[in-house]
């Protein structure tokens, strides 16, 4: 009996350390926030969404935040390296049509950074998935940029 609650306490001491050097949580949420440069902070949202299951929707997550006219955003999201899953930002305004994404669909290519110059004020919706639905873990930062 001895034997194994030694051999399952050594499995847990392992399996607890691997989770404590992941960068998903607060570690990313503190490498995110070092790339605002000189933008203002506005809100920040840690994301973390399953891999897509056969015949199941795309795995998203979307949060409404009030943007101003006049303002430049800078909107950007780091991904956890540990996870396959590389973050797509989509934002939406009130009407509910597309008016940026952080991917090229035609291209391949992910836009590290957009900057979305706001023309009309109100509550935009930014939608976080991942590629191909792969299971990820990223943080959505929204800043002003000056």
């Amino acid at each position: 009996m001895k034997k194994y609650f030694i051999l399952f306490s050594l499995i847990f001491l392992v399996l607890s350390a691997n989770k404590s050097f992941s960068q998903c949580g607060d570690a990313l949420l503190e490498i995110c926030h070092g790339k605002l440069e000189n933008a203002r902070f506005i809100k920040s949202w840690p994301i973390q969404l399953p891999a897509r299951a056969r015949g199941e929707t795309l795995p998203q997550v979307s949060f409404k935040l009030p943007l101003t006219s006049g303002n430049t955003y800078k909107i950007f999201a780091c991904d956890a390296s540990e996870y396959p899953g590389k973050v797509i930002v989509s934002i939406r305004n009130q009407n509910d049509d597309l008016v940026v994404t952080s991917y090229v669909v035609e291209q391949n290519r992910h836009i590290p950074v957009i900057m979305f110059p706001v023309s009309m004020s109100g509550i935009y919706t930014f939608s976080f998935y991942f590629q191909d639905g792969k299971e990820g873990c990223a943080v959505g930062v929204v800043s002003v940029a000056d």
